[in-house]
Order: C-alpha cells, then structure tokens, then sequence
C-alpha cells in the first residue's frame, strides 16, 4: 500500500530548489537592511555630536576671554552704529591701523561718520573679506586700506599666531553666507572646523585653562551690556611716545628695525589687492590705500616694498597716502610712536590724532564732494557732540556746560580768533582758542598765555593759563590753541588779555 504522506519525486525536487532561492532572497533583504541600519546609527550619532557642540558654542563653554577682543567689539558695534547712521569712510588693516588713527578725529574734521574695521595680525587676504563684509552691510562712500597687511604671507601656510589671529578676525564676522565663500581661502580643510566652533578650537580649555570654562559658565545666564557712549573701533594702546634712551639706539650699530626687503608682498597679497580695487570699482567706492608711519630711522628698505605694490596694482594710478615716505619729521616725531626699536612699531594716541588730520585735509582735496555733510544733521550731532576733537572742529551748542567767551575777535598781530569757547573735557573742562589759518604764517609749536578772571570755591583771583598749538588737533580751517584739562569747578568769569608767544 503506498504511503499517501512520502512526497513525490517531482515534490521532492521542488523542495529541493526552493530551499537555496529562499536563502538567497533573506540574503537580499538582509543585507541592505544592515547597511540602513548603519548609516542610521551613523547620521544619529553625528547629530547627537554636532547638537553637543552646537549647544556648548551657543551657550559659549569654550569662548576665549573676550573682556579684551576689540576685533569682536568693532563687528558688534559696526552693525549696531549702521542701524542709526550711515557709515560714510570705512577703515581696514591691522593693529596699525587702529592703534595709529583717531576715527572720533577724522569724523568731526570732515563731518562725516568714519569707522575703522580692524584686527590685531590680519592679512591682505583676511582685509579683503572684512572691507566685502562691510559694503554688504552699509556701502560707504570712502574705503581706506591700509597698507601693512601686504606682506609676505600664505593664508595656507599661516604659523599659530598668526592663524590665531586670522580665527579671531574670522570668528568676529557675521555674514554666514560670506564666511562660507572665504572659508577654504583662508584656511586648510583641517581648521575649517576649528574655524567656525570654538568648542572645536578650544577643547583643550578643559586641561589648560578651566579657569576660563568657569569664568563662562558664570557668564551663561548675565546680560551682555550694551558699550556705552561712542564707538568707532579705536584701540589707545600707548599713550607715551619714544624716550631719549630708546632713540640712542637706533644710531648703535647691530640696529634692526623693520626691514621691508625681508617682508615683500606675497603673491596672495597682490592678488587681493587687486580683488579689493574690483570690489571698490563694483561698488562705486572711492578707494584710498594709506600707509601708516613707524619712526623714519625704525625702517629699511621701503623703496622696494612700494614698487612691488605699484607693480602688483599693473600700474594704474589709484588713491596712496603714504605717511612713511615721504616722511614729516615735524608732525611725526618721537612722541607719535611706542617706545620701542622691535620690529612691529605701533602709534601713541598722540600720533593717532596727528594721523587723523593728515587724512581728513587728504581727502578734502583729493576727493572733494564726495562725502556729505552731516555737521547739520541732529542724528549725527547727537552721537557725535563732545567725543574727541568734536570742540576742535565744530562750535559747542548751549549745552549748559560749554561757554563760548569770544567770537570773531582780532587780537595781538592781526590774528583773527573765530572762537575763544570753555568746553567739557572727558570729567574736567578745558579752554579751546580757533584762529583762522586764512592769509596767517604757521603757529604750530607757539603758544597762547590768557589772564583770565576765575572763581574757585567763592575765592576770585586772575590766573595765567598756557594754550599750545600743535599738529595732533589741526583742523582744515583753523590753528587750534588748547589748554590743558582744568577743574571743572574752576568757574571762568571773563578774559582780561590775550598774548601769543
């Protein structure tokens, strides 16, 4: 009797081939669902990273000490003070630049809004980003590049300082879109990471300054204060200039200095030199190079350094004031400049101010109408009344405070006084005398001695006070005689004589 439950020989086949296809089939479906699985567990675990550094940069765990990052501090108040008032000459370059040029001086002697955009180290290359950045956000009519970031430098190649520098002016820049476009130019693909995350670039914090990780966790939940009173990306780092002591030793043998024969411009740097004269021919930017001066008997070589810049520009005439050569030895003597014969020389505030005006009267005759004048406009009053060289340039209002004692007087020699005025000097007061620089001989380095009625704690009394005239306020119009800051209880009653010595 056959058994009804044996399979078949054609059963048996069946079973036979089907057995491996449905192996096959498993392998199939397996294998990729494996391989989806891992790339879930990959893109998972890369967010759950990139959310770990987002969140500790957004709450601000590694920041470096930003108590003294003026290159952030500049960025801050650039987009703040362009929601007000229209930035009218923008500045660009390194701590030369904001060290050596009062941009509270060159706004109130042309009437105008100047904003120095600067930062500590930077390049020619990182110059160029900055100046784009700063059109995109306000166009201004003038752009002054200074000159000292062309030097011989790899934005590839950078040494850690430098490239710390070059992070810190990166990392102080706003426009997203912007930073994307000079990422992989100013840095190598290792440091774009680093470049955008200080988390990334400061992970160390945790071995080497936890110091600074406490400081900011501390820092998480205050508020930001708001910087007070006028800003314009100036840095008073010296306020003393060269000592008889230092100056012997620039005529020492062995003396180094800085030597431009061993700085040239790099390839880079002249392409984007270039590329910053495009940008301002796109935008219709008046474009002004300058180059700020270190002590005459400080450099070498200068020569060479400025026809290698001529040369990169194919030679086409463009706007250069150049303060080092030719040299003023009048307005730019020891007291300008740091008390130091290292090879990067800085400016004292002293110098900043001369530098100021040296720009102010080029531009008043080299670009003639091209900037507006604001000195009428209450906005600009408003952020501008009372800063540095404000009084120099401009007439006080009727502020309370300020007094103005005579106007449109002819004193001793035909010197016509425009304005003998009293006005508040930064807690004390100090008095200001204007004479009209037209058809007059130059009286820089002379002096006036006023008698001057006082009253000082009820006790009245005539007292001699000195005014000096020197370059480091030096409007377009007139020879300003300033006194030194005096008692703001010093009240001044009236003028009894007037000599100029």
């Amino acid at each position: 009797m056959a058994n009804l439950n044996k399979p078949t020989k054609k059963q048996r086949q069946n079973t036979v081939v089907q057995k491996p296809n449905e192996k096959i089939v498993q392998e199939k479906v397996s294998k990729p669902e494996t391989i989806y699985s891992l790339l879930i567990k990959v893109v998972s675990f890369s967010i759950i990273i990139l959310s770990i550094i987002y969140l500790s940069d957004s709450k601000g765990f590694f920041n470096p000490d930003y108590s003294n990052d003026h290159t952030r501090r500049k960025w801050n108040a650039y987009y703040e003070f362009t929601k007000k008032q229209p930035v009218d000459v923008v500045l660009v370059g390194n701590s030369h630049l904001y060290t050596g040029l009062n941009p509270e001086n060159l706004s109130t002697a042309l009437g105008a809004s100047c904003f120095i955009l600067a930062s500590p180290g930077t390049t020619m290359t990182d110059t160029y980003f900055a100046l784009k950045e700063a059109i995109a956000v306000c166009k201004p009519k003038i752009a002054i590049v200074e000159t000292f970031t062309m030097n011989d430098y790899d934005s590839h190649k950078l040494k850690n300082g430098v490239l710390s520098d070059q992070f810190k002016s990166f990392a102080a820049r706003k426009n997203i879109g912007q930073k994307l476009q000079s990422t992989p130019i100013l840095f190598t693909s290792d440091n774009y990471l680093p470049a955008w995350s200080n988390t990334l670039r400061n992970h160390s914090f945790i071995f080497s300054d936890t110091t600074q990780i406490n400081k900011n966790i501390k820092l998480i939940n205050s508020v930001e204060q708001p910087n007070q009173g006028l800003y314009l990306g100036r840095y008073i780092r010296f306020t003393s200039g060269l000592e008889d002591s230092t100056l012997l030793k620039y005529d020492k043998p062995g003396f180094v200095g800085y030597d431009y024969n061993l700085n040239l411009p790099s390839v880079e740097a002249k392409m984007y030199l270039r590329k910053t004269i495009e940008l301002c021919k796109k935008n219709n930017i008046k474009l002004v190079l300058m180059t700020l001066p270190m002590y005459y008997k400080h450099v070498h070589n200068y020569n060479l350094y400025k026809e290698e810049i001529i040369s990169s520009m194919n030679n086409t005439e463009q706007h250069w004031l150049d303060l080092q050569q030719p040299y003023d030895t009048t307005a730019f003597g020891p007291e300008c400049f740091e008390n130091t014969v290292s090879g990067n020389q800085h400016m004292t505030y002293y110098g900043s101010r001369v530098t100021a005006y040296k720009l102010a009267k080029y531009i008043r005759q080299e670009l003639p109408n091209v900037l507006p004048d604001r000195t009428k406009e209450i906005a600009w009053k408003q952020l501008f009344y009372a800063c540095d060289g404000y009084f120099e340039n401009n007439p006080p209002e009727n502020d309370g405070v300020s007094q103005v004692l005579l106007q449109n007087t002819v004193i001793q020699n035909g010197y016509l006084v425009n304005e003998l005025c009293v006005v508040p000097a930064q807690g004390a007061k100090k008095i200001i005398i204007k004479i009209d620089k037209k058809n007059q001989s130059l009286l820089y380095g002379k002096s006036i001695i006023l008698k001057v009625q006082v009253e000082f704690k009820t006790q009245k009394m005539i007292i001699d006070i000195p005014l000096i005239c020197n370059l480091s306020y030096d409007p377009l119009k007139y020879f300003v005689f300033a006194s030194e800051p005096m008692n703001p209880a010093l009240n001044i009653l009236g003028i009894s004589q007037i000599s100029v010595e």
